[in-house]
């Protein structure tokens, strides 16, 4: 498992990224309207801010890459699957839990280049 980026929900995507932006972070990509990808300019992202109530109910926490998710899925469904996997703004999408009950979320990011899916470019500087 490799560590992608930190998940945070969040209720105002907008305001929050102002916020990160005032720390030093820079939006990346907006792969959907309610996502935003932030980090260094230049970098890969260090977070996702995500407008929604489920994610909301998970907390905040690391996304990870294993490779291809139906295979690890399939390879591991002792684990407590909280959402199996799905298509997602970002990529194939699952969520289990661990044994504390913290959820570990996982990302096959979309085909190309995970950072800047197909026209989140335009998207970004509309929105910087």
């Amino acid at each position: 498992m490799k560590l992608l980026f930190e998940l945070r929900p969040v209720d105002h995507l907008d305001a929050s990224v102002d916020y990160y932006r005032e720390l030093g972070l820079e939006p990346i990509a907006w792969p959907s309207d309610d996502t935003a990808l932030l980090g260094a300019r230049g970098h890969g992202p260090t977070i996702a801010l995500v407008r929604d109530p489920a994610e909301g109910a998970l907390g905040t926490g690391g996304v990870y890459d294993v490779g291809d998710i139906d295979t690890f899925f399939e390879d591991h469904r002792e684990l407590d699957w909280l959402l199996s996997p799905a298509d997602s703004p970002l990529g194939r999408y699952a969520v289990f839990a661990d044994r504390t009950g913290t959820a570990i979320r996982l990302l096959d990011p979309a085909p190309g280049d995970a950072v800047e899916p197909a026209g989140t470019v335009e998207r970004t500087l509309a929105r910087a």
